[in-house]
């Protein structure tokens, strides 16, 4: 009798357990850029991980020590901010936000001129456009590499060593 019970008590608690796995649909993410979609029968794997950002798009043309860019709005805009710094030893010397809280219609460009001082080294100037975009705060961050020839200015870590196939790898230390 008491087997019977152990019997019955085990049959339902796997019958539990088997209920309890059952499938769940993939929740399909809703966060991709409508831009990376666009025009493509399924989604792609950069549209799926890309982090929702404010539909912007930031062009640059970069001088010795100077960049013209070029920001274009793709939705209406409130409360614009484009701010600009610089990494790896670039230094901003004009206006280090050179918008704040303008208005923008879709479809509408904003030139933005950024004067610096650039090391011998490889550095990058980076931009973020950040502002109201359908009711939501939304920001884009961009970065544009000076000096991309150059060797960088803090070596990379690890070691390089040569694989089995020729090509260099770069061999990590464990912690």
């Amino acid at each position: 009798m008491k087997t019977t019970n152990v019997k019955h008590a085990l049959l339902l608690l796997a019958g539990v357990a088997i209920a309890a796995c059952g499938t769940v649909d993939r929740k399909e993410p809703d966060h991709g850029a409508p831009e990376a979609n666009a025009g493509k029968g399924r989604e792609t794997r950069e549209a799926r991980t890309q982090k929702p950002g404010a539909p912007v798009k930031v062009e640059g043309k970069l001088a010795t020590s100077s960049a013209a860019l070029v920001v274009a709005f793709g939705e209406d805009a409130s409360d614009v901010t484009v701010e600009v710094w610089g990494v790896d030893g670039l230094v901003v010397t004009s206006e280090k936000e050179p918008v704040q809280g303008q208005r923008f219609a879709r479809g509408e460009k904003v030139d933005v001129d950024v004067s610096f001082t650039a090391p011998a080294t490889r550095a990058d100037l980076a931009v973020r456009v950040r502002g109201t975009f359908g009711g939501r705060v939304r920001e884009r961050v961009q970065s544009f590499t000076v000096n991309a020839g150059a060797p960088s200015a803090t070596p990379a870590p690890g070691e390089v060593k040569m694989g089995p196939d020729g090509k260099p790898v770069r061999v990590m230390r464990g912690e």
